[in-house]
């Protein structure tokens, strides 16, 4: 098996699903008593927290590009950032390291052209819906972002922050996001990306079973099960 590196604790909970999801991946594959090689650094919530609130992306960058250095001199065969908000540093993450950087903006958007979509909505903290770093990110790929508006932004990542990063995941909260995945169909959007990798912990694609929902969280997993196993080339 390959080993695989993760940047974790961002949060705990998000860090907590992509251990068990990768891990039953493997298992699939491999059947048996099987399950995934792993290296996880799970940094202090509490800086990253205070990184985006103040949107010191370079203290943001430095910091995890420190942490990623350690996971490749442990062994890691590459690198995976469990959270969408903070790949707003990938690149000093992939300068700070040589091996293999999976990027979850790519591995989205390969899932969203492969179900021949282009034009997605995006719910997740208030700076992947806001930061013009995330629509550009999926333009790379010929996918347009569609957001919510800005009141509908700010309730999304209270609910985030305050709620779903301390393992708190209520009906009402799901029920608003549930209805702002609807909206964003109703303003032309062809799928929703799940852009917070807590987000697949509150709201499934039964819920809104006519839009379709392209769950971060989940296809970043599948790459890693698919490399930990040697399915997939890095």
């Amino acid at each position: 098996m390959n080993t695989i590196g993760i940047l974790g604790g961002m949060s705990s909970a998000a860090t907590g699903e992509y251990y068990k999801l990768i891990n039953e991946k493997v298992k699939v594959i491999r059947g048996g008593y099987e399950i995934a090689e792993l290296m996880i650094c799970s940094v202090n919530f509490g800086n990253i927290e205070r990184f985006v609130r103040t949107e010191d992306w370079d203290a943001a960058g430095k910091y995890l590009a420190e942490k990623a250095k350690n996971v490749e001199n442990a062994g890691a065969s590459c690198i995976f950032l469990a959270t969408n908000t903070m790949h707003r540093v990938r690149d000093d993450i992939k300068a700070a390291i040589s091996i293999p950087f999976i990027d979850i903006f790519e591995t989205v958007s390969k899932e969203i052209k492969r179900q021949g979509k282009s034009r997605v909505g995006i719910l997740g903290t208030y700076a992947v819906m806001t930061d013009n770093f995330y629509v550009d990110a999926y333009r790379e790929f010929g996918i347009e972002i569609i957001a919510p508006d800005e009141a509908e932004k700010r309730k999304l990542d209270h609910i985030i922050f305050e709620e779903m990063t301390n393992h708190i995941f209520t009906e009402s909260s799901k029920q608003y996001f549930k209805t702002a995945i609807e909206q964003l169909a109703e303003k032309g959007a062809e799928g929703v990306i799940l852009g917070c990798t807590e987000i697949k912990m509150l709201i499934h694609q039964s819920d809104v079973p006519d839009i379709p929902l392209f769950d971060t969280t989940t296809l970043h997993c599948d790459v890693a099960a698919q490399i930990c196993c040697g399915n997939m080339v890095l």
